[in-house]
């Protein structure tokens, strides 16, 4: 029988993503008292339509501000989905957890000075309590960081499919940090 545990983290927003909403928010709003003033008498009803059009741009632009990160661990694999504004779906990560070479709680510090093909942020904030990372070695994306937020569920589904010395390696790396 498969073992599958899954979880949905949400990203949270900062400056970068309420200064988007505000700024298409202000455009909309002047672009809209711009097209009343001037283009009014042209338009007739067809400004309607430019205002309904406008307020669906800007409800779209809006949600796709919201973005969620789905992990599913099955059998010791893990899968990371990036998932915006409940449309759409793209896997980010999955790989096996045979490939993966180190997996422990996330220092900014230890990986400073390490060169990384690709790396991936996959929780809730940047930099926060309860991020852990694993890195693992594709083909496709070379030498990966992987940094996410998973619940105890998680970590423990992932360690069961590691191999022994990266098991081995987490638990010494724990115990150090406790």
């Amino acid at each position: 029988m498969d073992a599958f545990v899954e979880q949905i983290v949400a990203r949270k927003k900062g400056g970068r993503e309420y200064t988007l909403i505000g700024a298409a928010v202000a455009a909309a709003l002047v672009l809209l008292v711009l097209a009343y003033l001037f283009l009014l008498p042209f338009l007739g009803v067809f400004f309607l339509l430019l205002v309904f059009g406008m307020a669906y741009g800007v409800w779209w632009l809006i949600s796709e501000q919201n973005v969620e990160y789905e992990y599913s661990v099955t059998n010791g694999d893990i899968d990371i989905d990036q998932i915006t504004a409940r449309r759409k779906r793209k896997r980010i990560v999955s790989v096996s957890g045979a490939k993966i070479e180190s997996f422990q709680p996330y220092d900014a510090g230890a990986f400073a000075g390490r060169n990384f093909d690709r790396r991936v942020e996959a929780g809730s904030v940047p930099v926060g309590e309860g991020l852990w990372c694993f890195t693992y070695r594709s083909k496709k994306n070379g030498h990966t960081l992987v940094v996410f937020q998973p619940e105890q569920r998680v970590i423990d589904q992932l360690r069961g499919g590691l191999p022994k010395l990266v098991q081995m390696d987490m638990d010494k790396k724990l115990r150090q940090k406790s």
